[in-house]
């Protein structure tokens, strides 16, 4: 229609928060649901008898055009480069209180717990059980008022990074893909929540 701008969710309006932190020049992400499902049978019939699912789960990857610390006043970026560079170290928490807080568990002023996602390949800190959440943002159109504004599309809670590739090529740029698994996904039009409740105190 004449006037209107396209809502559809891309690349260009979107963007990819780590441990509550947008991530600049992350190119690409993807995430799977799996459900996995048992059909017992019972002799005599063809059929099978019911379908259960077992098990939920959820994985994917993440993919970072790197750049490198203390590069951002040599060169013209986005407004989200800085000078910790955006590799795995760099995934702390957005804003906090200092390191004391972060030691103590304690949210930033904004609520930010630090879910350690920049400790995920130091083996010293893999005794920590901190998990932290990945978020895909749509930025909206400007309404006219000078304000940005943008919604949550997808928020995959409690995450883990489990593997990180590094590549450079003679001819392209650097690349980490980080693959992940999380507890949770949801999404604009439905939250998963968690099942057997109650199962955890057993």
């Amino acid at each position: 229609m004449a006037g209107k701008q396209a809502f559809f969710l891309t690349g260009a309006n979107g963007k990819i928060l780590v441990n509550n932190k947008v991530i600049a020049y992350a190119t690409d992400i993807t995430y799977r649901i799996s459900v996995k499902h048992g059909a017992p049978r019972v002799l005599g019939r063809f059929e099978v008898e019911t379908i259960q699912p077992l098990t939920y789960d959820v994985a994917g990857t993440l993919s970072i055009i790197r750049y490198a610390r203390g590069i951002q006043p040599f060169v013209n970026g986005p407004d989200d480069v800085n000078q910790e560079g955006n590799g795995i170290g760099s995934l702390s928490r957005a804003s906090g209180l200092g390191d004391d807080f972060t030691k103590l568990s304690l949210p930033s002023i904004h609520g930010q717990y630090n879910g350690g996602a920049d400790e995920a390949f130091n083996p010293a800190r893999f005794f920590q059980s901190k998990m932290f959440n990945i978020e895909i943002r749509q930025k909206l159109p400007d309404s006219g008022d000078g304000l940005v504004s943008e919604t949550t599309v997808t928020l995959l809670r409690d995450c883990r990074f489990e593997d990180m590739i590094f590549k450079l090529s003679k001819r392209g740029v650097a690349m980490i893909d980080l693959t992940f698994r999380a507890r949770y996904a949801d999404d604009d039009t439905g939250l998963a929540r968690k099942s057997g409740v109650g199962q955890e105190l057993v």
